[in-house]
């Protein structure tokens, strides 16, 4: 700053009293307040009328700072408040987004409705339907949709032309919910000949109103489909036995793209080969004899097959091959009967399997939250117990149990397990235990669930018959009970409704 630019500058002292002496005192009084504020040196001339409106103002926010700091404090509580509540909502709103998590449930749990007939076949959800697929009590064949809201009838497509021989399976929409795929065997022999089947359909049912939209007929009869975006992901065991691999348009038959492999699908056994797709972390798995992993794209990613020797010592009549978060592969035979504890497989970065090894098969969670991303469960077969390691070195971090698993959940960074009479609850990364709750009668189905607020485990009551009890996944306290219907075969999440198998009925829980 050049001399020029240098200009006089005035100090006003104000207190609580400033504007009370500049109000009520005389003139000569008001000057020398206005002498006392003058700066050395300056010049001599009073206050400028924008030094006195700062000391005004200055005074009265002093006189007001005790209600401006009642409102911090208020808007300081509402935010405490409400920051968390909206954590509360984002979570469970991911959480409604994952397979498997049931709408939220209460004590107030009770049959919504109940579908006569209906308690047979595979269930899928699109939509606001439920979707029932298999045979009904009469041995026929069909494809049933239901209104999730209250069990109604919505369509029925029959497929009468499949024999007791024969096959239906349809799979369950990913993005686009306007229709419905299935595949469909009929088991009429050819030429007589009891080895060869008709070759598999592939069916598009509407899902509005079970319309047939497309029908096709497969090169094999031996297939597998899973969906992918608004695509299909076919897989065929061709008469050759060699593999092919289609992702196609369901309805146009638009094929995206095609693989056929040059190996030889060979199982241990005398039994037929066969591949069975799965989609996991985006990358899509055929699994079987030999399995291979391909890219959304179709680039081949991988090709595993058995090892070598005694196949029923060492290795399987199957690979089991899993896609971990990273991308990596944990692979192992299923079937076999291990040596020792490192027998089952390896989890690396390709289909090399030069990584690190693992005692069992990944043990993945009925609903994982995503809260313990390094933490990688397995199950070691025949064994029991859950055995969790570092997903990327392979550490051992913690094993626990000892009794046969069931299913299990990861929630808050807990694994929380049913397993013999017991609902265990362990820290995901150390296993430090964290609470056990006794299940009286046992739970024979080892099931555990959630609606991301609470643990729902079956068991049975000796009053009450079959009952859920709601468990609290941070402390394992009961929270309600609820009875279940009499008979009830299993408990099955289906797009977060509750449903229950009895055998001969479909019954909806809310």
């Amino acid at each position: 700053m050049v001399r020029s630019q240098l200009q006089h500058v005035i100090l006003v002292e104000v207190d609580a009293t400033t504007d009370r002496d500049d109000a009520g005192r005389d003139g000569a009084g008001r000057g020398a307040l206005r002498g006392a504020a003058r700066a050395p040196g300056g010049p001599d001339e009073p206050n400028p009328p924008g030094a006195r409106m700062a000391g005004r103002l200055a005074g009265g926010l002093r006189r007001s700072w005790p209600l401006v700091a009642a409102v911090i404090v208020v808007l300081v509580l509402v935010l405490g408040s409400a920051i968390p509540e909206l954590r509360v909502r984002q979570r469970f709103a991911r959480l409604a987004d994952l397979p498997g998590v049931l709408a939220p449930v209460d004590s107030s749990l009770r049959e919504q409705w109940r579908a006569p007939g209906q308690g047979w076949g595979e269930l899928v959800g699109i939509g606001d339907r439920i979707v029932v697929f298999g045979r009904d009590p009469t041995g026929a064949m069909g494809v049933t949709a239901l209104d999730a809201a209250t069990g109604e009838q919505v369509w029925r497509t029959p497929f009468a032309a499949v024999t007791a021989r024969g096959t239906l399976t349809c799979v369950p929409p990913d993005a686009d919910e306007s229709h419905l795929v299935c595949l469909v065997q009929t088991g009429a022999l050819t030429d007589g000949d009891p080895d060869r089947a008709t070759p598999t359909r592939l069916v598009v049912l509407a899902a509005d109103t079970g319309r047939k939209v497309a029908d096709r007929a497969l090169r094999s009869n031996n297939a597998g489909a899973v969906s992918l975006g608004s695509d299909v992901v076919v897989t065929q065991v061709l008469p050759d036995a060699r593999a092919a691999v289609t992702r196609l348009d369901p309805v146009t038959g638009d094929t995206r793209w095609a693989f056929r492999s040059r190996a030889v699908l060979r199982t241990p056994s005398t039994g037929p080969a066969w591949l069975y797709p799965i989609v996991e972390n985006g990358v899509v798995v055929a699994n079987g004899p030999v399995t291979w992993a391909f890219t959304a794209d179709g680039a081949v990613l991988g090709e595993w097959h058995l090892q070598g020797g005694d196949w029923a010592v060492r290795g399987g009549w199957g690979l089991g091959v899993s896609v971990l978060r990273n991308g990596w592969f944990a692979v192992g035979e299923d079937g076999g009967v291990g040596l020792s504890d490192e027998d089952y497989g390896t989890v690396s970065e390709t289909d090399a399997r030069d990584g690190f090894s693992i005692s069992g098969p990944v043990l993945v969670p009925v609903v994982d939250d995503g809260s313990a991303p390094d933490v990688l469960l397995t199950a070691p077969a025949g064994r029991g117990g859950v055995v969790a390691i570092e997903g990327t070195t392979g550490e051992r971090l913690w094993s626990a149990g000892a009794a046969t698993w069931g299913s299990a959940l990861v929630l808050d960074g807990r694994v929380i397990e049913s397993a013999g009479g017991e609902l265990r609850a362990y820290d995901a990364r150390t296993g430090l235990p964290l609470w056990t709750l006794p299940v009286p009668m046992g739970n024979h189905a080892k099931q555990v669930l959630t609606d991301g607020r609470l643990v729902l485990v079956p068991r049975f009551d000796l009053t009450l018959g079959g009952v859920v009890t709601a468990v609290d996944p941070a402390d394992g306290r009961v929270q309600w009970t609820a009875a279940l219907p009499p008979r009830t075969g299993g408990l099955v999440v289906v797009a977060g409704h509750l449903l229950v198998a009895t055998g001969r009925d479909l019954i909806a829980m809310g």
